[in-house]
């Protein structure tokens, strides 16, 4: 039987140590033991907001990604009849920045299904086990090792462990055709590293003996791991053969999928109208690490932050276009209404959309003229944008602003 540790530090040498961000195969894994909550140390974290631990932009967007990895991997291996032991951390949630916002990441997110997984939190309390084998062996050897931080309702899983003294759930079994996942409470923080060997001993031998065809004893005899049967050598090559096939088309096809994705979403900056190419540049923003906000004042514009400074883009279509004189004043009193909503001071830069209509080519035409006609305003277009992405330069970023600082500083008055 290959066990697999995934985030939870052993010294078993048979063991196979994987970790969240390098996300890999478990073709050849027969059960998995998974401590979500060493997420929050393996990526980086950059702060705190609402009182959680917030990991940076580039991280948040690799665990969204890595995420949808290990989702699909669970499911696969579930669907394979593997065992996937959880250690379920309390249902606090981790801070992920996204174009709009920082959003709460749920550390068991990775698990398919896990919305139906209802939990609520509570203090640290003992384990008790009252129900039949092999979960009555396993919790009185090693029960004592685990703190309960969570309750779960049991509505679609078998209860395998209480709070210890109440009839709250604290530990699940669930089976899912021909697989199953083990829901078992975090590590108590005293548990030594020295004792944590024997407890995933434990767990594989657990969920040795819930295998159909090992229900039996309670554990392998010491030949089995190397008998084959006739052929079967051959067929698990050709199997693992198969599943990495099937994982390279799945991940280029996915591939394939999100760059298309992207570029109609992209394709915004250049045909879009002001609501959209705002949608666009904000990720394009969020993309080049800096901080991105909409909506806070109004759909017209969006802020951002990179290196302290601020800056905020403001669409500019025919109908302003049309302001003539005024424009400049309407760009920058649209600007500070986010200076007045976060008490810091901003820059304005001049997002023109209003070309996106007629082609690119004449949106440079266009955009030059008013450069001249306000030379105390940045002005960029879609393809500045664009341009920035492409580079994954975060320096087009810095030097828009320090262009529309020198502008700003040097023309405000005459507007």
């Amino acid at each position: 039987m290959q066990l697999a540790l995934l985030d939870l530090p052993a010294s078993l040498d048979h063991a196979l140590h994987l970790s969240f961000p390098q996300p890999g195969p478990l073709d050849s894994v027969d059960v998995l033991v998974w401590q979500p909550a060493a997420i929050a140390g393996v990526y980086g974290v950059e702060g705190t907001h609402l009182g959680r631990p917030v990991l940076g932009v580039a991280d948040s967007q690799r665990l969204v990604k890595d995420s949808r990895f290990w989702r699909d991997e669970f499911r696969a291996f579930i669907g394979r009849g593997g065992t996937l032991v959880m250690l379920a951390p309390g249902p606090g949630t981790l801070g992920i920045h996204t174009v709009q916002d920082v959003v709460g990441y749920d550390f068991i997110e990775a698990l398919p299904d896990h919305a139906g997984l209802r939990r609520t939190e509570r203090a640290p309390a003992a384990v008790a086990c009252t129900v039949g084998e092999p979960f009555r062996s396993f919790f009185d050897a090693v029960g004592e090792r685990f703190a309960a931080t969570a309750e779960f309702d049991a509505a679609n899983a078998q209860p395998i462990a209480t709070v210890a003294g109440t009839e709250r759930v604290c530990a699940l079994y669930q089976y899912r055709h021909p697989g199953r996942v083990i829901v078992l409470p975090a590590l108590a923080p005293s548990v030594p590293a020295s004792a944590v060997d024997g407890i995933v001993r434990a767990i594989a031998d657990m969920a040795l003996r819930l295998r159909f065809e090992g229900s039996a004893p309670s554990s392998s005899p010491a030949w089995k791991t190397s008998f084959d049967m006739p052929g079967e050598s051959a067929l698990r090559r050709r199997l693992a053969e198969l599943a990495a096939q099937r994982r390279a088309l799945d991940a280029e096809h996915d591939k394939l999928a999100r760059q298309l994705s992207d570029m109609a979403f992209l394709r915004q900056l250049h045909d879009g109208d002001a609501v959209g190419a705002l949608d666009a540049a904000a990720l394009v923003l969020h993309a080049l690490g800096a901080y991105a906000q909409k909506g806070g004042a109004g759909t017209d514009t969006v802020l951002f932050e990179l290196d302290g400074r601020t800056g905020v883009l403001v669409a500019v279509d025919d109908a302003l276009r049309a302001l003539g004189e005024g424009l400049a004043a309407h760009v920058r009193r649209r600007a500070q209404a986010w200076s007045r909503e976060l008490k810091v001071a901003v820059v304005p830069i001049a997002l023109y959309v209003a070309g996106n209509r007629r082609g690119i080519a004449q949106t440079g035409e266009e955009i030059e003229r008013l450069r001249l006609a306000h030379p105390s305003l940045t002005f960029i277009a879609g393809s500045d944008l664009q341009q920035a992405y492409d580079a994954r330069d975060a320096g087009f970023v810095g030097r828009w602003l320090d262009a529309a600082e020198a502008a700003h500083a040097g023309g405000a008055a005459r507007d």
